[in-house]
């Protein structure tokens, strides 16, 4: 069965470029083209693509507003293409996620990065197109278990596809009693760390920055890594940045690495947790963690985008906790001494 796609962009160029390079996968099918939001959300109603790819800045109706309509009207996975010219547009981008979009991609600004983007979409599309044809489980009612309050020096977190939007729901419902600071390894195409740093501190309020130096972040302080290097926790305390080590599993940086490094820190006062995404990064190194001692936990299945990673780690028997984000916010801050 082929993957029906929605083209959306204002540019006749980069749509036709776009439906080149899908034509070459027999199992992708451009459905349609459309220049601005107004006719993406009528082609959707029409049509019912499997997958959208659309840009954001456009005319008549933007691709945040289509995002919302596409969203309420008819629910459709959709992968924002956008430039990456500069930070602060960056950051506006991941306002897509926000309004529900799974992912944002760099818009080729070269040949070299339309070679890029041919070899990662052509698979993004097909899981997205799997997530709009499986049946989701019908999210619970949640109650955290009960835990005892322990000292907890560092959250560790891990996210991939749909991540963005998990961790900003994560970092939102913590309560004030969690002053730990927070390592986040999130799989995102290069030159776009700057401005999910910047999306987050803007929408939690905290001191959110890509790392770039040895550092010992303050309380509630979050520090991402950058491209091309993995995140890890020395044993002083200290989060540090590896580029020596190669890539594991494709992943450089690499969750796994991140979880591994923090098991001669302090585990029985860390917590990891495991967000959304496809593949199985930080499985292993969550996995790890409980083993030494570490409270570990993952997005639960019913409020994942991709349930890929946080699957692998219960298969494991890698974590304690599956919840939503907000679930496994007041999880933590339970653990930290608050209310729940």
């Amino acid at each position: 069965m082929s993957v029906k796609v929605l083209v959306v962009d204002d540019s006749p160029t980069v749509r036709a470029v776009l439906r080149r390079l899908l034509a070459a996968h027999a199992d992708l099918a451009v459905v349609a083209e459309a220049s601005n939001g107004e006719e993406a959300v009528q082609a959707v109603l029409r049509l019912a693509p499997d997958v959208i790819l659309m840009d954001v800045e456009m005319p008549v109706m933007d691709g945040f507003a289509a995002i919302e309509h596409i969203t309420r009207l008819r629910p459709t996975p959709i992968l924002v293409l956008t430039s990456r010219a500069n930070r602060d547009r960056l950051a506006t981008a991941f306002e897509a996620i926000r309004r529900g979009a799974l992912e944002v991609l760099p818009k080729p600004a070269s040949p070299g990065g339309w070679e890029e983007l041919a070899q990662r979409l052509p698979e993004l599309l097909r899981t997205a197109s799997r997530l709009a044809r499986a049946a989701k489980p019908a999210p619970a009612p949640e109650t955290p278990p009960a835990v005892r309050a322990r000292p907890v020096e560092y959250l560790l977190l891990g996210a991939s596809t749909g991540g963005p939007g998990a961790v900003r729901e994560f970092l939102l419902h913590l309560g004030e009693e969690v002053a730990a600071p927070v390592a986040v390894v999130q799989h995102i195409a290069a030159g776009f760390e700057e401005g999910l740093a910047s999306w987050l501190a803007k929408e939690t309020q905290r001191d959110v920055q890509v790392l770039a130096n040895p550092e010992t972040p303050p309380p509630r302080a979050v520090r991402l890594a950058p491209a091309g290097a993995h995140l890890v926790l020395q044993p002083s305390g200290v989060l540090a940045l590896d580029t020596t080590t190669p890539p594991r599993g494709g992943h450089r940086p690499s969750v796994d690495v991140l979880f591994a490094s923090a098991v001669h820190y302090r585990p029985a006062h860390t917590v990891a947790i495991l967000f959304s995404g496809m593949g199985s990064d930080g499985a292993q190194g969550l996995l790890a963690l409980k083993q030494a001692g570490a409270v570990t936990a993952v997005q639960s299945e019913a409020s994942a985008a991709i349930f890929g990673m946080p699957r692998q780690a219960l298969e494991l028997g890698a974590a304690e906790v599956a919840l939503s984000p907000q679930g496994l916010a007041r999880f933590v801050t339970q653990l930290c001494g608050g209310k729940r």
